[in-house]
């Protein structure tokens, strides 16, 4: 999918909310965490964090790695602002109808209809408001849980895709906030972020989610297809 996935897009997963009420680890199924994280989820507004992101060839010992922060304002309007390796900066921002890719050091700017986008990516489509991972995937413990220790579970698409062969999310027990999350395609590359700092009902001021390309930068838009 367009690299879209590599930039973060799927990182939808960090909008997540102060559970009301919570339960021991052991007395909640993989279902009964999931349906407090989208239970979340459904009342935030928006959010801000700082992400660390490593992307990888399964098996592979070494891989691509950076840093930077991330914003959301829900629907469907997202900052993600890539700061470190200063090499490889990068902005992906969603307006809520488009995606810009700009990437400063190259003077080009990609732009994807975000319909395009959600299309085909369960996980950004949830995250977006419109999908329901109950529904779209199969949710399994991927490690039993402990007492004290984060929830780790495994969501398999129900619809195999090429992009999201699998999800592993890292849940916090007490906030139902997400800490980090995995995922791997049909082509063997794997992704993992981690979220630290994370700040709700994050408000950014007006024009933060759109972009107008400085003078001189290339822009090179995509269309529907």
């Amino acid at each position: 999918m367009i690299n879209i996935c590599r930039a973060g897009l799927i990182l939808w997963a960090t909008i997540l909310y102060l559970a009301a009420a919570v339960l021991p680890a052991a007395a909640q199924t993989p279902q009964e965490v999931i349906a407090k994280v989208q239970a979340q989820y459904d009342k935030s507004g928006g959010f801000k964090a700082w992400f660390k992101q490593e992307t990888r060839l399964k098996g592979s010992s070494q891989g691509d790695m950076a840093e930077g922060l991330v914003h959301f304002q829900k629907p469907l309007k997202m900052r993600w602002e890539y700061k470190t390796p200063p090499a490889q900066r990068k902005d992906v921002i969603s307006d809520g109808s488009q995606v810009w890719i700009y990437q400063p050091q190259d003077r080009i700017v990609m732009v994807y209809p975000l319909k395009q986008v959600l299309r085909s990516d369960l996980v950004m489509r949830f995250f977006s408001g419109m999908g329901q991972l109950s529904q779209e995937f199969k949710i399994s413990w991927h490690r039993p849980p402990g007492e004290g220790s984060p929830y780790s579970l495994n969501l398999k698409p129900v619809k195999p895709q090429m992009e999201l062969k699998d999800l592993t999310l890292t849940v916090d027990p007490i906030t139902y906030r997400v800490e980090g999350l995995a995922f791997s395609n049909a082509l063997g590359e794997e992704t993992r972020f981690t979220f630290s700092g994370i700040q709700m009902d994050f408000k950014a001021s007006p024009g933060f989610y759109t972009f107008t390309p400085p003078p001189g930068v290339q822009v090179v838009k995509e269309t529907p297809g």
